[in-house]
């Protein structure tokens, strides 16, 4: 019953987080605006959107396989089934605060497979800075093939906004100068107490820096490297699809290519990144990649409403997935765990 009622308190909480950030990203919109998108989106091809899920869930699923591959040489053999509900239940975390995801599913699985938080950890830090590897890559590939077009998107949404704080940051050369101050203080202290310093470490600290970096090589003993590889393509093959596949939901995207689908991945990752769960970013970048870089219709208002709609498409039925499965997922782990005693 407790956990019944703690599940429910959960459900609400994610819907109100969720609730709140579309109302956030949709309260500069006038009332025509939001009636024009909501007729978009009512005549679009629910076939594709429901394929986007599908391949969605996929990807989802073959992180979870990728994860147990880096989990099994620190000796935990851990259920593909647990090990895919901490993965949507991370998910479901990070539309409430970014981050918040990859400190929960390690928790699941501490509760849940008896993995050491601290090696969990370790594994999701060596998987989140592949991830990275893999879109730093991806996204050169993409300036590569696509210069002409999408280096406008570059400087507006990546070198600009860069550029902007960092002359803001010289402009006040009294924080640079007491910063540097302050980092040549601390570095001399370092210095100068180091022994003291490390006797005071407890074993405590030391073994959560053990567990970390134990998780952070697992990626260099994983024993199946082909598998390891091939889900981690899959994981953005299928990235790639779920946008692409929603292209045939509207007629105006229906002709846009893979690449465009690509570019979309890239940039629209910069949203998912910076807020949580990329509501309002993530909108933003979709819609200028649409009207701006490759136009869908010469008629710019209907331009801006079937981008509004294609957005606002992709990103809550990835919103409705995660909050289902999430949801289903905090339900399942406790019935089929149920005799797993808390540590």
């Amino acid at each position: 019953m407790k956990k019944q009622a703690t599940n429910v308190l959960k459900f609400f909480f994610f819907l109100s987080i969720g609730i709140l950030l579309i109302w956030l990203a949709l309260r500069n919109k006038s009332e025509k605006e939001i009636n024009d998108i909501i007729i978009a989106i009512k005549q679009a091809n629910y076939f594709w959107l429901f394929a986007s899920l599908v391949v969605s869930g996929l990807s989802h699923y073959f992180r979870a396989l990728r994860w147990k591959l880096l989990l099994k040489p620190l000796g935990h053999q851990t259920k593909t089934s647990n090990t895919f509900f901490a993965v949507m239940v991370g998910y479901l975390a990070n539309f409430a605060l970014p981050r918040l995801g990859e400190v929960t599913r390690c928790g699941i699985l501490t509760k849940y497979e008896k993995v050491p938080f601290t090696e969990g950890f370790g594994t999701v830090i060596a998987e989140r800075a592949l991830d990275f590897i893999c879109l730093v890559l991806l996204f050169f590939a993409t300036l590569g093939l696509e210069f002409d077009r999408i280096s406008g998107i570059t400087n507006k949404f990546i070198f600009t906004p860069l550029s902007g704080k960092f002359n803001a940051l010289i402009q006040k050369q009294v924080y640079v100068i007491i910063t540097v101050i302050v980092l040549l203080i601390f570095i001399a202290a370092f210095y100068y107490f180091r022994k003291k310093i490390q006797s005071l470490v407890s074993a405590k600290v030391l073994g959560f820096m053990y567990g970390l970096w134990d998780g952070l090589k697992s990626i260099k003993n994983v024993d199946k490297p082909f598998w390891f590889i091939t889900h981690t393509i899959l994981i953005w093959l299928m990235y790639i699809l779920q946008v692409y596949v929603c292209f045939f939901a509207f007629s105006e995207t229906a002709n846009l290519s893979l690449m465009v689908a690509v570019v979309i991945v890239v940039f629209g990752s910069i949203g998912v990144i910076t807020v949580p769960g990329g509501t309002g970013a993530y909108q933003i970048i979709v819609i200028y990649i649409l009207t701006n870089v490759y136009i869908i219709s010469s008629n710019p208002a209907e331009a801006i409403t079937v981008a509004n709609a294609f957005a606002w498409s992709v990103w809550t039925s990835q919103f409705i997935l995660i909050l289902s499965l999430g949801l289903i997922s905090l339900i399942l782990l406790a019935v089929l765990n149920k005799d797993v005693k808390n540590s």
